[in-house]
C-alpha cells in the first residue's frame, strides 16, 4: 500500500525505466523496471499504471532522465545512487555502477565521505546494452534468459573480448566452432565484461569494500559473481539494486522537504508530457543512379519449421529456379557466422536455385542440421531429388 506523503522517483536511462514508491521513511513500497526502446512516453505511461498516483504527494527524477515528467524535482543521478546506497546499507567502501552505456565507481574514505569518481569513456562496450547485443545476436527471449545461463554455467569459460562488438562477434564465431555450449559463451561475455571494466575502473586503486554493486546490470547474477572473483573483495547487491537512482532521487526530495505539495493525478496521462517528434534530414535520400541493383526476386518464398532438431529455429527459404522432379546435380555453398547461418544450392550451370537463411543462436551444429532437413523437404516437395556434387 502507498504511504501517506509517499514520492515516488523515476529514473530514465538509455535502455530502462525504474521507478519507486519511497514513503517519508525511507521505506520502498512498490516498484516497476521496463525496457523502454526509444519508447519513453508510452513505456512510461504503462509502467505508472500500476502506481497509486493520486496518493502521491511529489515526483522525483534524476538529471538524466529527459523532460516528459510535469512538476517533478530533478536531481543529480550519481547524487541519487550514493543517496540510496547510503540509506540501504549500513556500511560500504565503494559503490560499482554499470548501467546501458555507462559503468562508474565512486570512491569514499574510511567515514564514509565521498573522494571522487571514476568512469567509462562514450563507448558502450562493457555495459548493459552490450549485453543487449550479444542476447540478442544468440537469438535469446531477453536479457533475463542471457543472465540466467550465464549464472548456471559449471563448464569452461571461453575467452571473448568484451572490449568491443566487433572483436566479440569474432571470439563468439571461434567459441562456436571450437564447441562451447551457449551457457558457456554466456558466462564468457559476462566474464569478458566485468575484465573490461576492472581493467578501466580499477587500475592503480584498491577500493575499501565491500563494493555496492548496482545500476541494471547487478540483475545479472553472473557478473556479480565474477566481480567477486576478479576483485577479491566482498560485492553487495542489494534487493532493489537495479533502481537506485530512482529510489536515491525521491529520497533527495523527502530530504528537502518538498514532498508535501497537492496530490499526483489520477492517471498517468496527467502527468507525462508528451514531446513533438519530428526528424528533419539534411541531405537528400540516396538514390541508385549509376548502376543496377540485382533483382533477388524468387519465385517463391516461405519459412520451414525443422522438426527433427532440437532447439533449431525457422529457416527462410527463397526459391529462385524451377525444381523438376527427379535428381539434380547441384553445388552446395554454407556460411555459418555468429549471428545467421545460411546456405546457397547452385546447378550445375552456376544459376542459384535456392538460398536459405537462419539464425545461428549460439548452436552452429543445430542450424546446419536445420539447413540440410529444410533441403531434404524443398526437394521431396516437388517429387526431387538433390545430389551435391
Amino acid at each position: 500500500m502507498t504511504e501517506t506523503h509517499a514520492v515516488i522517483g523515476i529514473d530514465i536511462g538509455s535502455i530502462s525505466i525504474s521507478i519507486a514508491d519511497v514513503g517519508p521513511e525511507g521505506t520502498v513500497g512498490k516498484t516497476a523496471y521496463g525496457s523502454h526502446r526509444g519508447k519513453i512516453e508510452e513505456t512510461l505511461e504503462n509502467l505508472l499504471s500500476g502506481f497509486d498516483l493520486a496518493a502521491c504527494r511529489g515526483f522525483a527524477v534524476t538529471s538524466s532522465s529527459p523532460a516528459v515528467v510535469k512538476g517533478a524535482a530533478r536531481y543529480d543521478g550519481r547524487v541519487s545512487v550514493i543517496t540510496a546506497a547510503k540509506r540501504l546499507h549500513e556500511r560500504f567502501g565503494s559503490i560499482l555502477i554499470v548501467g546501458g552505456e555507462k559503468f562508474g565507481l565512486a570512491l569514499f574514505d574510511e567515514s564514509g565521505e565521498y573522494l571522487n569518481y571514476r568512469s567509462n569513456t562514450s563507448c558502450a562496450a562493457g555495459t548493459g546494452s552490450f549485453l543487449d547485443q550479444q542476447a540478442s545476436r544468440l537469438n535469446l527471449s531477453g536479457i533475463r534468459e542471457f543472465s540466467e545461463r550465464a549464472f548456471r554455467n559449471s563448464g569452461p569459460v571461453p575467452k571473448i573480448a568484451s572490449r568491443c562488438a566487433v572483436f566479440a562477434k569474432t571470439d563468439l564465431i571461434h567459441a562456436q566452432q571450437e564447441g562451447y555450449s551457449l551457457d558457456e559463451i554466456c558466462d564468457g561475455l559476462s566474464y569478458g565484461l566485468v575484465k573490461n571494466i576492472a581493467d578501466t575502473l580499477f587500475s592503480n586503486v584498491n577500493p575499501a569494500g565491500p563494493i555496492i554493486f548496482c545500476g541494471g546490470v547487478s540483475l545479472n547474477r553472473a557478473v556479480a559473481k565474477h566481480f567477486a572473483s576478479v576483485l577479491d573483495v566482498e560485492i553487495v547487491t542489494g534487493e532493489h539494486s537495479h533502481l537506485y537512482g530512482a529510489i536515491g532521487a525521491a529520497l533527495c526530495l523527502h530530504e528537502e522537504g518538498r514532498a508535501l505539495g497537492a496530490p499526483g493525478p489520477a492517471s498517468p496521462s496527467g502527468l507525462i508530457l508528451r514531446r513533438e517528434k519530428k526528424k528533419e534530414y539534411y541531405y537528400d535520400p540516396l538514390s541508385l543512379r549509376l548502376s543496377t541493383y540485382p533483382d533477388f526476386t524468387g519465385s517463391g518464398r516461405y519459412e520451414y519449421a525443422p522438426r527433427h532438431v532440437e532447439g533449431s529455429v525457422p529457416v527462410e527459404v527463397d526459391v529462385y529456379e524451377p525444381i523438376p522432379a527427379g535428381p539434380h546435380s547441384v553445388y552446395l555453398g554454407i556460411d555459418i557466422g555468429s549471428t545467421s547461418t545460411k546456405a546457397a544450392v547452385l546447378d550445375e550451370a552456376g544459376r542459384v536455385v535456392a538460398g536459405l537463411y537462419t539464425r545461428t543462436s549460439g548452436r552452429p551444429v543445430a542450424a546446419v542440421q536445420a539447413l540440410f532437413e529444410c533441403l531434404d523437404d524443398l526437394a521431396a516437395a516437388r517429387g526431387a531429388s538433390f545430389d551435391v556434387v
